[in-house]
């Protein structure tokens, strides 16, 4: 009798997460389909980490099917099915069934596709090669192969200095008051060697400092200010992809290049719009490179407005901020307890497993923490 009740549970949970991949595949390909790249690998990224935490949390005793699959949490590296697919599914693929092997092979496939509208060709092959693990025999899956091998051979032959040559740019966000506009400042006036570019966003919460910009060395046009340490400010109204272009003329097509951009968003605005930037316009993609996302966090605030309940289809803008930083500063540590820091954290850690933190005050921090990120070089 037991058994006769496992049975139906084991398949009800497999028809569940069956359920669940069919939702997310059906997301990500409108957002293929829209090209929102960024958003659409968001929506596989979900669904893939959440098939690893069914594999990992016991699933075939509570009905997900699974049985034996997952090794202890010591023994498997976090988002392995993420980073290192295929020694994932070398471990898993005796006990997955052909419609979850076909599940997870149409998550990398739909994965690889909005990765090649990314540029990334490299990383798309990496989840090809996994999606061809799970269905060796599929051709279409091994043209697609060939196809993007093709494309990346494409991309690489210009060489190395293509890349190089590109100006890395780095996002800032965070939720109102986080302490943005201050790491801002600290960068306009520190003398750190770098020509940095600092794009400020029209509807930012607190200007740049006025007495800051009172000490320009020049206006080299309307809202582009020079300060004394190179570095450039300047205020882009509307079109982001217009504000980047004039200031690649103002800068390299100079012959004043930069070592790199920072954008600021506003602390209501969802940074993965701002970063679909770099993959959408052919002039920003051959000129410019996302270098990564940098949120800053206010500790003495944060975990309120993590915890905010939006109306359905509103997203939370801390969430999301959190969600897609590659780098955190856990900023205003002097106002908290330790023990609050610590709280907090493990907060970020829930939403965002992965992004280096660096817990400051008053948003200091050294320059190499702000660029060279690299997290895009797929």
């Amino acid at each position: 009798q037991k058994r006769g009740f496992r049975a139906p549970a084991r398949e009800l949970g497999r028809l569940a997460m069956s359920l669940a991949v069919a939702d997310a595949l059906k997301n990500a390909q409108a957002a293929l389909a829209e090209q929102k790249y960024f958003d659409g690998v968001q929506l596989v990224n979900a669904a893939l980490e959440a098939q690893e935490a069914h594999f990992s949390s016991g699933a075939s005793q509570t009905g997900g099917g699974y049985a034996g699959a997952a090794p202890s949490a010591a023994e498997a590296e976090k988002l392995e099915i993420l980073r290192s697919p295929e020694s994932f599914l070398k471990r898993v693929l005796p006990q997955l069934s052909d419609g979850q092997r076909k599940d997870l092979a149409e998550l990398y496939r739909v994965r690889t596709d909005l990765l090649v509208g990314l540029g990334a060709h490299k990383r798309a092959l990496v989840d090809l090669a996994a999606a061809m693990l799970l269905l060796p025999d599929d051709a279409a899956m091994a043209a697609r192969t060939i196809e993007v091998e093709g494309l990346l051979k494409s991309a690489s032959g210009g060489g190395a200095s293509d890349v190089s040559s590109k100006t890395p740019t780095t996002i800032i966000t965070g939720f109102l008051g986080a302490g943005k506009t201050t790491l801002l400042n600290h960068i306009l006036e520190k003398n750190h060697g770098k020509k940095i570019a600092i794009i400020e966003n029209e509807f930012g919460e607190v200007g740049i400092d006025d007495a800051l910009l009172n000490t320009k060395s020049s206006v080299t046009e309307e809202n582009v200010i020079e300060m004394n340490n190179g570095c450039i400010c300047c205020t882009v109204r509307g079109d982001l992809i217009a504000g980047l272009k004039k200031l690649h003329k103002q800068t390299t097509g100079k012959g004043k290049p930069l070592d790199g951009i920072i954008i600021e968003t506003t602390g209501l605005a969802d940074p993965a719009p701002v970063a679909q930037t770099f993959f959408a316009d052919d002039f920003v993609q051959a000129n410019m490179n996302l270098d990564g996302i940098l949120t800053v966090v206010d500790c003495k605030h944060i975990l309120p407005q993590l915890r905010e309940e939006k109306p359905d289809g509103v997203v939370n803008e801390a969430v999301e901020q959190i969600a897609f930083a590659d780098r955190i500063l856990l900023n205003k540590t002097d106002l908290v307890t330790p023990e609050e820091v610590e709280k907090v954290q493990a907060e970020i850690r829930v939403i965002n497993k992965s992004a280096s933190i660096r817990r400051t005050q008053n948003s200091e921090i050294d320059m190499d923490f702000v660029l060279g990120i690299q997290a895009f070089s797929l």
